[in-house]
């Protein structure tokens, strides 16, 4: 385990600890075992899951995180190589037609054909959304830490390059899915992103929403006090960021990019569902939600032209 001794979003000096229990206590424990489904073999004792939060740009974050060699046994052996074929199971026609609405938002953002359009699908787990540019006809290629995900990525199609050694000014867009939460340090990471932009191209970054389960954390003071689905934004070894909208925007403005409020008409133009009363709700709802009245922590971010 590593010691993060500065936010690793704005690299400020003060912070708060918010929380702190050691990693072998019973609560934790119980919870590595089911949600790895036993295949944590090591002992933690002596560390801490610990939530600390900068006082600078109000990022929450773990404290202590996984080292190299851990992270790689995390993602390679600790997640089951054969989630993909859950994915797959799981996955409905809603999920498509949502991944198809952010492929064709972009196409319209960008009033390009749709293969004079360039994007980068980094740290894209599955691919979905990588194989659905490929499908509209985009020029789109992946960066992925996770070799199980690499293999299979390239097994569709799909280029993946080194995501230590990006392109500069190269991408028209870039689509990150539930990736900032992972990053040991995700300001270095945003504003490299940024670098990879040309000149008016955007960035979509989607993490979890981590205010309700830092309250519930907090106000319990136990782990033990949480759910499931609590427990997801901030879990332990993976969600080492815990984001809110202000410090997603604040992560943003210290990458030099510019918070993007997207058209409505290019958002409700390139959504689909309408027939159906619930996907139609959800559809109407969604845009407002996330980028007129901005609480999410779905947020587009465009480099100046």
């Amino acid at each position: 385990m590593l010691k993060r001794e500065r936010c690793p979003g704005c690299h400020g000096q003060a912070s708060t600890t918010l929380y702190r229990e050691p990693l072998d206590s019973p609560a934790i424990t119980r919870y590595l075992l089911a949600h790895y489904q036993q295949r944590v073999a090591r002992d933690f004792s002596g560390y801490d899951y610990e939530l600390a939060r900068c006082r600078h740009c109000g990022l929450a974050y773990q404290a202590q995180v996984p080292a190299p060699a851990l992270l790689e046994e995390i993602y390679d052996q600790w997640l089951p190589a054969t989630e993909r074929a859950l994915v797959a199971a799981r996955w409905g026609l809603d999920d498509y037609r949502y991944l198809a609405a952010q492929v064709e938002f972009m196409l319209e953002h960008f009033r390009l054909r749709p293969g004079a359009v360039k994007a980068l699908d980094f740290g894209f787990g599955w691919a979905e959304w990588a194989k659905m540019a490929g499908a509209y006809g985009c020029d789109v290629c992946g960066a992925e830490l996770s070799e199980v995900r690499i293999d299979y990525a390239r097994s569709v199609g799909i280029p993946v390059l080194d995501a230590s050694a990006l392109p500069q000014g190269e991408y028209h867009f870039i689509n990150t899915e539930q990736v900032f939460e992972h990053l040991l340090e995700p300001g270095d990471m945003l504003r490299r992103l940024g670098r990879s932009l040309r000149p008016g191209g955007v960035v979509k970054v989607s993490v979890p929403d981590a205010a309700h389960s830092l309250r519930k954390l907090l106000g319990a003071r136990s782990f033990a006090a949480l759910g499931e689905a609590d427990i997801m934004p901030i879990a332990p070894f993976e969600h080492v960021n815990a984001f809110t909208h202000a410090s997603l925007a604040a992560l943003g403005r210290g990458a030099g990019l510019a918070l993007l409020r997207p058209s409505l008409r290019k958002l409700y133009n390139s959504s689909s569902g309408w027939m159906n009363p619930k996907s139609a709700l959800k559809t109407l709802a969604r845009p407002v939600y996330r980028h007129i009245y901005p609480r999410s922590t779905f947020i587009y971010f465009a480099r100046p032209a």
